[in-house]
């Protein structure tokens, strides 16, 4: 089992050496601690030690404000320009024996001329729909140059859903649950594999898990939707990791007991739990946790740091070992 470094010493440390390849590591924590710092880190540090880093970034905030104010630090840090691109996805209609599949911005155009020369009324409203169920799948361009930190935004569930094989649609029951209908069994040749197959990544990074299912499943009665969901974006990672051995980092939200207001867990419970090996808490570096757990490096504490604690790991009982370690421009050290 390798390791991809994060070059944040404390996890780096309380990992091994860093993220595990062939399985599922989690970060998870409150908000405005700098998890979306930390993903981009390891994912620059991936691509420094030869691999591309896929991001999924599913809060749309990597190229609005995280790249603009990270990569100059991240680049003088690791003494090397990484390269990042974003890729776009694009739905497309299947083709047609040998003719290659119409992009929906194609399609929409084709069918509002069709629909002009009738003297159809018509509007955008309803060309959409329409364009979506005849594009049923993704299309994107995988860029040939080098290896790179590949930022995909993915803020709709049911595109992150597609791009992990499953073709399905969100429905609103009579009692106003929503739901998940497929319409198609899911399938593991999905756009994603070919993305991580045709760019050689080492890592696939969730930035974060919780925030599209959040917004399309708030109520308590929209859990089954959202459990089947989640289960099937991290089935599909899952082989992923195994076929071709690349480290998945999942970086989630935590969910509050209103009760219990100090028992902090990541949002996805239990099927998040299963899947992640690996899952670390970051917290302030004044939280507390385990009174008695043990710190890798107390000496390294400060008031305005940032502690990292092992919520699982297969060699160390939950919440026993812990490291502080701080952030500047350059990222977590």
């Amino acid at each position: 089992m390798e390791r991809i470094p994060t070059l944040c010493k404390a996890v780096d440390d309380l990992l091994d050496g860093g993220l595990a390849t062939g399985t599922v590591t989690q970060v998870f924590g409150e908000k405005a601690l700098g998890k979306s710092i930390f993903a981009y880190q390891a994912a620059c540090s991936a691509v420094a030690a030869g691999g591309s880093a896929v991001v999924l970034d599913t809060e749309q905030s990597y190229s609005s404000y995280l790249l603009p104010y990270r990569r100059a630090g991240m680049d003088k840090r690791l003494g090397r320009t990484i390269n990042t691109a974003e890729l776009k996805l694009e739905r497309a209609a299947r083709p047609s024996g040998k003719k290659k599949g119409a992009s929906r911005s194609e399609l929409i155009t084709a069918i509002s001329s069709a629909l002009d020369r009738l003297g159809v009324t018509y509007s955008d409203a309803h060309l959409g729909p329409i364009a979506d169920i005849l594009c049923p799948t993704f299309e994107v361009e995988v860029p040939s140059e080098g290896h790179a930190v590949l930022v995909l935004q993915t803020p709709e569930v049911v595109d992150l859903l597609n791009l992990h094989g499953v073709d399905a649609t969100k429905e609103v029951s009579s009692g106003g649950r929503v739901e998940l209908r497929l319409r198609q069994a899911p399938t593991y040749e999905s756009v994603l594999r070919r993305i991580v197959r045709d760019t050689g990544a080492k890592l696939l990074v969730y930035d974060s898990i919780s925030a599209p299912f959040k917004s399309s499943f708030p109520s308590t009665q929209d859990l089954p939707a959202r459990s089947a969901g989640l289960a099937m974006i991290l089935s599909h990672a899952q082989r992923l990791c195994v076929e071709f051995d690349i480290a998945v980092l999942v970086i989630s939200h935590v969910s509050i007991d209103p009760i219990k207001a100090w028992n902090r867990r990541p949002y996805g419970g239990i099927i998040l739990g299963h899947e992640a090996k690996f899952s670390l808490e970051l917290t302030k570096s004044t939280a507390k946790r385990n009174g008695e757990a043990e710190a890798e490096n107390e000496e390294e504490m400060t008031d305005t740091g940032r502690a990292f604690w092992v919520a699982r790991h297969p060699a160390m009982r939950e919440y026993t070992r812990y490291g502080f370690a701080n952030i500047d421009e350059e990222g977590f050290h």
